[in-house]
């Protein structure tokens, strides 16, 4: 195995187990099949890329670099459906910028069947291949000073520059409206897939500059296979990025599972103080469950349900020790809070657990109740489940804190002094 094939199946790989990984989208949205189809089309050119490929399709057809042509076909099929794909996302988001009036139809179909057409009928007056001294086979090497050779690269390289240049654009304008919006994985996965996209036409214009030397008859700084091999490397990390840019989904749901695990442990002791006073139905439930503390920490099964139902059960928690929470101990707790340096959330979040406390205690003790309950909820939640599961998270660590005591001392001796 040559150099350059080790340097392909850093891409040959990832490329196939990302398209493996997502054959649903050929279900999904017309933009899903567009970008499953571009990345299955670079699929197969960088698996023709391979030696033993070339030789492969060589010995089967009797063309010694046809396997050149149908991947360099392949890569421009799969420019052109980019392209494509920009056009309906700027098409989705309304008004165009005055470079995405380029990716529509008219534009693209007229490159599409100059470039594909120019390369078809030009490839029988290209030069063959330089069959280098480890075996690898170098076919853009061998155009340089070769007019028709470099006609033809250039049909190659131009297109996917087009269509790289447009997506590359695209991503940016993406991320930098996600990171307006506060979406910082998205804006960061963007940034990913754009500078993906920019290496990728500097991997073209690093290309041509061999050819240009080529037919200006000048020596170039480095030899054809080092050429050679930076440009793989180069090409390896274009479409390395733009896999990390495109599997954000991915990224997403694993942040998100990996949240929610630690969600659900942070919400363990807090769950565990305030289980006893729901009704008998619900303790039953949970006794029935029994999570472990390893399953919480170590089994992802059911981490998109889990964390929910334990924020439900501190709710439900929460208007059971409601009666015996005294009127005003919210507000003496914020003060106290505020005495002790805390402000904003943080001042909240201590108010709240220490309310749930002093309930949870009056209720285990039987104490008389203090009252009607309080005219406004005792925890601040909403509708979003994640968002409560974050809140809850940070009353949980007040809960079983030393600040908490502290508080709790210092509400009792205003008292005695009032």
């Amino acid at each position: 195995m040559t150099s350059d094939d080790v340097i392909a199946l850093c891409t040959v790989v990832p490329l196939w187990t990302w398209c493996l990984s997502r054959i649903g989208y050929l279900r999904g949205t017309r933009g899903q099949r567009e970008l499953w189809t571009v990345l299955a089309l670079l699929s197969c050119a960088a698996t023709l890329r391979l030696g033993y490929a070339e030789r492969a399709v060589a010995n089967w057809t009797g063309v010694d670099d046809l396997a050149v042509l149908v991947k360099h076909l392949a890569v421009m099929l799969s420019s052109i459906l980019l392209w494509r794909w920009v056009d309906s996302v700027a098409a989705a988001a309304g008004s165009r910028r005055g470079w995405q009036r380029l990716t529509a139809t008219r534009p693209r179909t007229i490159t599409a069947v100059v470039a594909i057409t120019a390369a078809i009928a030009l490839f029988p007056f290209t030069a063959s291949s330089l069959v280098e001294a480890d075996g690898d086979r170098n076919f853009i090497g061998a155009q340089a000073g070769d007019l028709a050779g470099t006609a033809y690269v250039t049909a190659y390289l131009g297109t996917m520059a087009l269509a790289l240049t447009f997506s590359g654009a695209l991503c940016t304008v993406a991320a930098q409206a996600a990171r307006r919006s506060g979406q910082r994985m998205f804006s960061t996965c963007m940034y990913v897939m754009s500078s993906g996209c920019w290496i990728g036409v500097g991997y073209t214009f690093f290309r041509g500059s061999y050819l240009i030397y080529g037919l200006a008859d000048a020596p170039y700084p480095m030899s054809a296979e080092g050429a050679d091999q930076v440009s793989s490397l180069i090409q390896a990390g274009a479409i390395g990025l733009i896999l990390a840019g495109v599997s954000f989904r991915g990224w997403e749901a694993a942040t998100l599972l990996v949240q929610r695990r630690r969600r659900l442990t942070a919400l363990r002791p807090l769950w565990q103080e305030l289980v006893s006073v729901l009704p008998a139905e619900a303790i039953v439930r949970i006794l029935a469950e029994a999570p472990s503390r390893l399953r919480d920490r170590y089994d992802p099964r059911g981490l998109w349900r889990r964390p929910d139902q334990r924020v439900l059960d501190i709710s439900d928690s929460a208007l059971e020790v409601l009666p015996w929470v005294e009127a005003d101990l919210a507000q003496r707790a914020r003060d106290a809070a505020h005495v002790y340096g805390l402000e904003g959330d943080d001042a909240e979040a201590a108010a709240q657990a220490l309310c749930l406390r002093m309930g949870r205690r009056g209720s285990a003790d039987e104490t008389p109740r203090a009252g009607l309950p309080l005219s406004t909820p005792l925890l601040t939640l909403g509708t979003d489940l994640d968002a409560n599961a974050a809140w809850l998270t940070r009353v949980a660590r007040r809960y079983h804190s030393p600040l908490i005591d502290t508080l709790e001392a210092h509400i009792a001796l205003t008292r005695k002094t009032a």
